[in-house]
């Protein structure tokens, strides 16, 4: 439900009645006389979730301004995060975040607040993008893209969170629809990008891979890392592998083996990326690729695999092995 109008009591009534059932985040269009202070009392949400939510660098709002708003709920007996990330549907790491947890650990009766899954589009700003950019992407006013995210001035950063209007069209000439111009075994509304690699690929799709990066490669030379990225963008490309960066990193293959240990263990669903990662993940994606062709990396040192070991090598970076 998108409001558009800040009516207090209403607005608060409605807010609570949903907090009463089900967890149900809301998004909020900002009107003239706004402020943090008076929506966090109306709707019960302290100001410093709605600032961590929106990613917000001052209490100051414009006018115009969407901004998503989490829910409270009160954790339940059984209740684990990685149960109420998975229920409603958010990134795990984001419900740590916005919670303050450093830990997993939560208490029956504790009050948690559940990011907004909005309807508008959420990108994330990359190296070298600029609103002018986005806008031709998108094909959205420059103006509108400020007013949306309360923007005064053109300046943002990589890692900034961006809304995107609902009613954007998909990027025309980067990116194609799933069904109409991909072939990838299914059929959905994501949009894809086509990357200097030559592969595509969804905003979600450029996390699981820097979250790889970041779980195989923490203490690898940088390069080391965009060689790792490598490595899954090399994958997609191959017919001996799935066509997408998610189903090649979730893969199982027909003998029921993992190919990256850090999915098998359970840890990509805690990690949050860091900027190196993501930097390498957008130049592998770009196309570099310093293995020279790699389809697996390996740690000499902490692995037995024969059929591994006999691989030829291509190139050795930091601690890993490269192989085709």
């Amino acid at each position: 439900m998108i409001l558009k109008k800040l009516n207090i009591a209403a607005f608060a009534v409605t807010f609570l009645l949903l907090l009463g059932g089900a967890a149900q985040a809301q998004v909020y269009t900002v009107q003239p006389g706004d402020t943090l202070f008076l929506l966090s009392k109306s709707t019960g949400v302290p100001m410093e979730k709605i600032v961590s939510a929106n990613t917000l660098t001052t209490n100051q709002i414009l006018a115009g301004q969407v901004l998503l708003l989490p829910a409270r709920y009160i954790v339940k007996s059984g209740d684990t995060l990685y149960l109420i990330s998975r229920r409603y549907g958010v990134d795990l790491a984001e419900l740590k975040s916005l919670n303050g947890l450093s830990s997993d650990e939560i208490f029956v009766g504790q009050a948690l607040f559940i990011p907004q899954k909005s309807p508008y589009q959420r990108i994330t700003v990359k190296k070298g993008d600029t609103l002018f950019l986005i806008s031709k992407a998108y094909g959205v006013n420059v103006q509108d893209l400020k007013n949306i995210n309360g923007l005064i001035k053109d300046d943002i950063y990589p890692g900034m969170k961006l809304l995107i209007p609902q009613n954007a069209q998909n990027p025309s000439q980067n990116s194609v629809s799933l069904g109409s111009q991909v072939s990838r075994g299914s059929i959905n509304r994501d949009t894809y990008i086509k990357s200097g690699s030559g592969i595509y690929y969804t905003a979600e799709d450029r996390i699981i891979l820097a979250k790889l990066i970041c779980a195989e490669a923490e203490g690898e030379p940088y390069e080391g890392k965009v060689a790792v990225g490598a490595v899954v963008v090399n994958r997609v490309k191959s017919p001996n592998f799935p066509n997408a960066i998610k189903e090649v990193v979730y893969q199982i293959d027909e003998l029921g083996f993992y190919q990256f240990s850090p999915v098998e263990e359970g840890r990509m669903d805690y990690i949050t990326p860091s900027m190196d990662s993501l930097n390498a993940a957008d130049d592998a994606l770009a196309g570099k690729d310093p293995t020279g062709g790699a389809l697996y990396f390996f740690n000499p040192d902490k692995i037995t695999n024969s059929w591994l070991l006999s691989k030829p090598v291509l190139c050795k970076i930091g601690s890993h092995v490269f192989t085709k």
